[in-house]
C-alpha cells in the first residue's frame, strides 16, 4: 500500500522592487516539475496520474491561498513574493466510498527568499483507505450468494450513508468477489454487514445467515482485507476475519450463538508471547503521537449536550508538526468552512470540512476570535502537549439543526489527524450524535 509519487517543486527567486499583501523584499517565481521515476506500478486505479492533481499554494503570513485544478494547466513559472509558503498536491477525485479511487495527497512547507534558490519536495502519499473481499474455499463452498457491505458513515442510518458505502455481491449475475473489485473510503471507522445464502437448501425459510462487525482503529494508508469463513452447525454461519495488511492486527468477530469448531494445534498456551523470537527483549516504546479523552476512553459514540466536557489530549513528544480535523457534520461543516472563506463546493454538505489548526491563518484567528478555548496556530506547533477541547464548540451543532427534529440521531464526526516532526502521524475519530 505504500505506493509514493514524487512532486518536485523549484523555487528560482529573482529581485523585483514592488511589495504586495506582505512586507517583503521583492517576488520571487516558483517552477513546479514532477518526477515519475517512482510512481511505475501496475493498479487499476485511475486516480493516481500526478497531470490531474489539485494544487493548492498558501502563504500563511495573511491566509492568502491560490489553487490549480488541474497540475497539467498550471503555468510553468509563477510570481510570489517571498515569505513563508505551503504546497499541496492531491488527486482530483476524493469521494468518501468509490471503487478504484486511492486519493494520494501531500504538503510541503518552504520559504521563498529574495536572491535564492530554493527548491522542494512534496511526498504524495495514500490519504485514504482499501478495501476488499477474500472469501475461503470453505466459504465458496457453503455459501452460494451473499452481499457483503461496507460504509464509512458511522451508522446504517446517517442520511449520507448511500455515498459512503460499497456493496460487494456474488449471485448468479454478478461476481465482484472473483474479479476483486477494490474498494477505497476517507478514514473514519467502518461498518460491515454481511448476508448470505448456503448452497444446500437454498430455498428453506432458515437458510439465510448474517453477520456484523465495526472497525474502529482506522488510519490512513490502511488495506483492510476481510476475510470470510462459514462454518456449518446445521445452518450457515460466518466468521469475519480483518486482516490489516499495513499496521499488521487482526480483528476476529463471530455470529453470537453459532458454534465455535476447535482448531488442533496452534500455540504453546504456557509460553506468554509466542510470537516474540526474543520474549526477554523489550520492545522498543513508540513516539508517535497519542489521542486520549480521559473521560471517555474508548471514544463511544457521545450524545450533544448544551453543556459537555470534550477535552481531548494530545502528546507528541516528538513534536507537533501538523494538525487537521476533518469535519463530517452537515450543519457544522459549511459553517466553518465560511468561517475559513472556503467557496469552494467541495466544503458544503455532502463533503468532509479539513480544519487546519495551525497553517489556515483565516480560520485559526476566526476560531480563536469566537472565544472557544480552541488551541491554534502557535499553540499548538511545535509542542509536546496539547490539550484540544472541542466543550463549547460541539454543543453549537444544535444551533444549526432543523426545528422539525428531522435531525435527530444524525451524526457529526470530527477525524483528527496529529502528525509530528518525524513525520509519524495518528488519526482518532470522535463521534457525537443529535439527540
Amino acid at each position: 500500500m505504500k505506493k509514493i509519487f514524487y512532486i518536485i517543486v523549484l523555487a528560482a527567486v529573482v529581485l523585483a522592487g514592488c511589495k504586495k499583501e506582505v512586507k517583503t523584499e521583492g517576488n520571487g517565481s516558483l517552477q513546479i516539475k514532477v518526477d515519475r521515476s517512482a510512481a511505475g506500478y501496475v493498479t487499476k486505479a485511475t486516480n493516481n496520474d500526478p497531470k490531474e492533481f489539485v494544487i493548492d499554494i498558501a502563504r500563511s503570513s495573511d491566509g492568502w491561498t491560490r489553487t490549480y485544478p488541474r497540475f497539467a494547466d498550471m503555468p510553468q513559472m509563477l510570481d510570489l513574493p517571498s515569505g513563508h509558503y505551503s504546497v499541496t498536491a492531491t488527486s482530483l477525485y476524493r469521494e468518501p466510498a468509490a471503487w478504484d479511487q486511492p486519493i494520494y495527497s501531500g504538503t510541503q512547507e518552504f520559504d521563498i527568499v529574495t536572491g535564492e534558490l530554493t527548491s522542494v519536495g512534496i511526498v504524495c502519499t495514500l490519504a485514504n483507505m482499501k478495501v476488499t473481499i477474500v472469501p475461503s474455499n470453505n466459504f465458496i463452498e457453503e455459501v452460494a450468494s451473499y452481499t457483503v457491505k461496507v460504509t464509512n458513515a458511522y451508522s446504517w442510518e446517517a442520511a449520507d450513508a448511500a455515498d459512503r458505502t460499497l456493496t460487494w455481491t456474488k449471485n448468479e449475475t454478478q461476481d465482484d468477489i472473483t474479479e476483486c473489485r477494490e474498494g477505497y473510503f476517507t478514514v473514519a471507522p467502518l461498518l460491515v454487514s454481511v448476508d448470505g445464502y448456503r448452497s444446500i437448501d437454498y430455498d428453506a425459510p432458515d437458510n439465510y445467515c448474517h453477520a456484523a462487525m465495526t472497525i474502529s482503529n482506522v488510519a490512513a494508508r490502511d488495506h483492510h482485507v476481510i476475510k470470510l469463513d462459514a462454518r456449518v452447525t446445521g445452518q450457515a454461519g460466518l466468521s469475519i476475519t480483518v486482516d490489516e495488511e499495513v499496521t499488521e492486527k487482526e480483528d476476529d468477530v463471530l455470529v453470537p450463538g453459532w458454534e465455535e469448531t476447535p482448531v488442533e494445534g496452534g500455540d504453546d498456551p504456557d509460553d506468554p508471547n509466542p510470537d516474540d523470537p526474543n520474549p526477554d527483549d523489550p520492545p522498543t516504546p513508540s513516539t508517535a503521537p497519542v489521542i486520549s479523552w480521559d473521560a471517555n476512553p474508548t471514544f463511544a459514540e457521545t450524545t450533544i449536550a448544551d453543556e459537555m466536557s470534550v477535552e481531548i489530549l494530545i502528546n507528541a513528544p516528538e513534536k507537533i508538526k501538523k494538525f487537521e480535523v476533518e469535519v463530517i457534520s452537515r450543519p457544522l461543516g459549511p459553517t466553518l468552512a465560511q468561517l475559513a472563506e472556503k467557496d469552494n463546493p467541495s466544503y458544503y454538505a455532502d463533503h468532509p470540512f479539513i480544519m487546519d489548526m495551525i497553517y489556515d491563518t483565516t480560520l485559526c484567528d476566526a476560531l480563536d476570535g469566537m472565544g472557544l478555548g480552541i488551541p491554534v496556530k502557535d499553540a499548538v506547533l511545535g509542542q509536546t502537549q496539547v490539550l484540544f477541547s472541542l466543550s463549547r464548540l460541539i454543543p453549537m451543532i444544535m444551533v444549526y439543526l432543523a426545528p422539525d427534529g428531522s435531525d435527530a440521531g444524525s451524526v457529526h464526526c470530527f477525524n483528527l489527524t496529529v502528525t509530528d516532526e518525524k513525520d509519524q502521524a495518528t488519526t482518532q475519530p470522535i463521534i457525537f450524535v443529535a439527540p
